[in-house]
């Protein structure tokens, strides 16, 4: 992962290559991860006809435990009164990459964003990646607002 960020932001730009590392998180997700939602129990139609936010209450803790059991990287999550807070302990996207001046993780946050919106029925939710490991803090952190933009 990291070097395939590296590579987009070589490639295009600090800009180009945050636009395009978005794009391939959410592609990532829309292609491949979208069928681990069985394994999580978010597929089940149970699941569907929950309300929004018990879906989410559900779903990121069960995307953290997957990615914690088919990957190197350990995330969790946490839930304030108006956001979520996903953590990244391991990073793969930050490997290798120290001294950066803001946070790099927009594979991270395209994933989350997709993922959101899957979960969600079409919801588009904001993701900000609030600490970074490339940037000198001990951990990864995103934070997720529950409301949705759409």
């Amino acid at each position: 992962m990291a070097a395939i960020n590296m590579a987009l932001e070589d490639m295009y730009g600090p800009r180009g290559g945050r636009g395009l590392s978005l794009r391939v998180g959410r592609a990532i997700f829309a292609d491949g991860l979208r069928n681990f939602g069985a394994l999580a129990g978010v597929g089940d139609l149970a699941f569907k006809v929950l309300p929004l936010q018990a879906k989410l209450r559900i779903g990121l803790p069960a995307e953290a435990k997957i990615f914690s059991q088919i990957s190197d990287q350990h995330s969790t999550v946490e839930e304030k009164e108006n956001e979520f807070i996903y953590t990244i302990h391991r990073c793969s996207e930050c490997t290798d990459r120290k001294g950066q001046d803001k946070p790099i993780c927009f594979i991270a946050v395209g994933l989350l964003q997709e993922s959101l919106k899957w979960v969600s029925g079409g919801n588009e939710f904001r993701v900000n990646e609030s600490k970074c490991i490339a940037a000198g803090d001990s951990v990864c952190e995103f934070v997720v607002q529950k409301e949705p933009l759409s």
